[in-house]
C-alpha cells in the first residue's frame, strides 16, 4: 500500500461519514430533538467501514472488489474537492454544496469503477487496451 491508496481510503472515510451524518440528522430532526447525536455515531461507523473497505479492496485484484474500491475512493476525493469549492468558492449554501459534491462525485466514482473493471478483465485475458 502506498501514500495514494491511505489517500483515497482518507478521503472516502470522511466523504461517508459526512454523507451518512447529514442525512441521518436530517432525516430524524422531526422526531428527535437532538438528531445530531445519531447523525454522528452513524456517519462515524459508515466512514471507518468505507475506509477500510477502500484500504482491503484495493489490494485485490478480483473484478468486483478493486472497481468497488476505486469508486469508493474516487466518490471521496471527488466529493470533498467539489464541496470545498461549491463552499468556500462560489459561497453556496451547505445543502446544495453537498447534494451537487454526492451527485458529481457519485459520476466519477462510476466511471472510475467501470475503467477499473475494464482493466481488471483486459489483464486476466491477457489483451491490452
Amino acid at each position: 500500500m502506498n501514500i495514494r491508496t491511505h489517500g483515497y481510503a482518507v478521503a472516502a472515510g470522511i466523504a461517508a461519514f459526512l454523507v451518512v451524518f447529514v442525512v441521518v440528522s436530517e432525516l430524524l430532526l422531526p422526531y428527535i430533538e437532538f438528531s445530531v447525536f445519531v447523525g454522528i455515531p452513524a456517519g462515524i461507523v459508515a466512514g471507518v467501514l468505507t475506509a477500510v473497505t477502500v484500504l482491503l479492496f484495493s489490494r485485490e485484484t478480483d473484478r468486483t472488489r478493486r472497481p468497488l474500491a476505486v469508486a469508493l475512493g474516487t466518490f471521496g476525493v471527488t466529493f470533498l474537492g467539489i464541496l470545498v469549492v461549491a463552499i468556500g468558492g462560489f459561497q453556496a449554501g451547505v445543502t446544495i454544496s453537498i447534494g451537487i459534491a454526492t451527485l458529481l462525485g457519485f459520476l466519477a466514482g462510476v466511471l472510475a469503477a467501470v475503467r477499473s473493471w475494464r482493466t481488471v478483465a483486459s489483464s486476466r485475458d491477457g489483451s491490452h487496451r
